[in-house]
């Protein structure tokens, strides 16, 4: 690779299905300066404790929670689009006018491209940026994941008729699928499309989604060890901005003001497995934990031991995390492999 991408040599093309996948991701590069941002659409799809619906949508949705129920937003939710979307754009008008302060070029922003699922609750939530003239793009490969049989189970009944199934998913939530739903390793095959042309992207870009397809693509971006992914946490309050740099990404959380609090509910916490907890890989990528203002690191999250950076910073302070290293390509290295 020359000038960072401006020329690719290759050689001996007679290589297997994943080297002309990688070439193919190193043709998408680029090192043009954008932005990625993440705004979460409540639901009670949130991990496998999404499974347990033991929260209602908060005013996002005006019917039964439900992965099959493809609801509408209520009045709360349009609340929230609208809420959401001003603090997006007052953010991004207010980095502009910062940077033309510190004595730099007053241009005009870059253009903002908007993806969400097909769900019609993440449709609604971007209505009102495309009433605004912004551009809005359906990818049904941002549907949240799949909870399979265990959609509207109680914990309880969960525990008593999977017993079995509850054990694997805490020695393992990245991997762990119960019968016929999805696990996290799933989703990141099914988002290696996404991947793929997010690292395409050269203009700013919002994607509105449930937090399970957050989790993975935050995971990617900033090379979250694949055992933290299922602990992240968004919470609705927050709009994630995340920065590429050359040897590291830098996070930022948005605060969205003025949400009534019960649109703001906490991500539900999932099964809690009385199993001994296990130790993090030294030196291996830490995940940040939005959101949780008093938690310490090395908190035990969802029943494990889960090292975290805590938010302790004020709204829209930059937060370094640690260099992008052979974590960065982990989700899509094992979608390939598998």
């Amino acid at each position: 690779m020359f000038n960072a991408g401006e020329r690719i040599t290759i050689n001996n093309c007679s290589f297997g299905y994943l080297s002309h996948r990688i070439v193919f991701y190193l043709l998408n590069l680029h090192i043009k300066s954008r932005h990625t941002y993440f705004a979460r659409v409540r639901s009670t799809l949130e991990g496998l404790a999404c499974i347990l619906l033991r929260d209602r949508q908060a005013g996002t949705s005006s019917d039964e929670d439900s992965y099959k129920t493809d609801a509408s937003l209520s009045d709360q939710g349009r609340l929230y689009a609208e809420k959401m979307g001003l603090a997006l754009l007052k953010h991004r008008e207010g980095e502009r006018q910062a940077l033309v302060d510190r004595g730099g070029a007053d241009i005009p922003l870059k253009p903002l491209k908007v993806w969400t699922s097909t769900r019609r609750r993440t449709v609604e939530t971007a209505e009102w940026l495309y009433d605004q003239g912004y551009s809005v793009r359906q990818r049904t490969q941002l549907s949240a994941l799949n909870p399979g049989v265990c959609e509207k189970m109680s914990e309880k009944r969960i525990r008593a008729e999977l017993p079995e199934e509850v054990a694997k998913h805490d020695a393992d939530p990245y991997h762990h699928r119960y019968p016929r739903a999805e696990s996290y390793h799933d989703l990141a095959v099914r988002l290696e499309p996404i991947i793929l042309e997010l690292e395409r992207q050269q203009d700013d870009l919002l994607i509105i989604a449930h937090e399970s397809v957050l989790r993975v693509l935050y995971g990617y971006l900033m090379a979250c060890n694949a055992a933290d992914i299922p602990s992240l946490s968004f919470p609705r309050n927050e709009i994630v901005e995340i920065i590429p740099a050359s040897y590291n990404n830098e996070a930022t959380s948005i605060q969205i003001p003025d949400l009534p609090p019960e649109i703001v509910p906490p991500s539900p916490e999932d099964l809690k497995i009385p199993v001994p907890p296990s130790e993090a890989p030294s030196g291996t990528a830490t995940p940040m934990t939005l959101g949780s203002p008093n938690a310490r690191p090395g908190t035990p999250r969802s029943g494990r031991s889960t090292p975290c950076i805590t938010t302790t910073s004020p709204p829209n302070e930059t937060r370094n995390l640690p260099e992008r290293g052979e974590g960065s390509l982990l989700l899509v290295e094992r979608a390939l492999r598998d």
